[in-house]
């Protein structure tokens, strides 16, 4: 188990929300048809070699929301409620979702790569969690987590520590053969997340410094204040986004005055349209 401090109890977002309450009603869905009537969904909406040549091309998303027990759908949902809040709020919801589903489907399609020949099916939202865990690590690298050794034994790290911990754990696990459980699709999910949020970051620091240079030669060249403009507020600068994010990252979210999250939203937004 985890615990991220900054992060409270409650403060869903939109996107977290949604996914939280379609993969529960999902896991309902499942049980009551499997169990009630012995209608086996498996076949249409997991994830494998010979539902892919069937012509099933939406299991590399349907899959995701299959579970093999209570157990397996608790521990995936309660990191998605623990990582995805706060890098939805960095990606904004918009983002988040496609995001989300990306991850999962690389690490699906990473799972059936190496997994061809063996033609069994692969369920479950570990992939999709696992890159929401390395969008976390690329957008908060130092925060503190505490994980929960067997559930009793506290250890505390950071989030890159966590992060790559558990990719060399599933590497590792990978290369031993353990069938049971589809370390590839953690690992690929996870390194997929990892690399699109640090490309979003890289993105934002150069349109930051970009509007920086331009709001420079404009001053130089005019010589006195620039003219008002009926246009939406010119993107924050990066020193301001950076003196934001840690902010996040040390006392969390919530610690945000409202003109720190216009400092974020603008941030936000002029990543979107770029």
């Amino acid at each position: 188990m985890f615990g991220v401090p900054g992060l409270g109890a409650g403060g869903l977002t939109p996107g977290v929300r949604w996914l939280l309450v379609a993969t529960g009603a999902a896991f309902v869905l499942q049980l009551a048809l499997e169990g009630a009537v012995g209608m086996r969904l498996t076949p249409w909406f997991a994830l494998s070699r010979d539902g892919l040549l069937g012509g099933y091309l939406w299991q590399p998303l349907t899959y995701l929301f299959l579970h093999g027990g209570i157990w397996h759908i608790a521990l995936n949902m309660f990191m998605l409620f623990m990582f995805g809040r706060e890098v939805e709020t960095i990606l904004g919801t918009r983002r988040f979702l496609p995001f989300y589903f990306a991850c999962g489907a690389i690490g699906g399609v990473g799972w059936l790569l190496l997994s061809w020949n063996r033609g069994v099916p692969c369920i479950g939202a570990s992939g999709a969690v696992f890159g929401v865990l390395g969008a976390f690590a690329a957008f908060f690298p130092e925060r503190r987590v505490t994980l929960l050794l067997m559930f009793v034994l506290p250890v505390t790290m950071s989030a890159r520590t966590l992060a790559i911990g558990l990719g060399l754990l599933s590497l590792f696990s990978m290369m031993g053969g353990d069938g049971n459980i589809a370390h590839a699709a953690h690992l690929a999910g996870g390194v997929a997340g990892y690399l699109a949020a640090r490309r979003f970051v890289q993105r934002g620091r150069r349109s930051a410094r970009a509007v920086r240079r331009g709001a420079a030669g404009a001053m130089h060249v005019r010589s006195g204040y620039p003219p008002p403009s009926d246009e939406a507020p010119a993107p924050p600068s990066e020193d301001d986004v950076n003196l934001v994010l840690e902010k996040i990252s040390r006392h969390g979210i919530r610690s945000l005055t409202r003109a720190e999250r216009d400092v974020l939203e603008r941030a936000s937004e002029a990543r979107y349209n770029a």
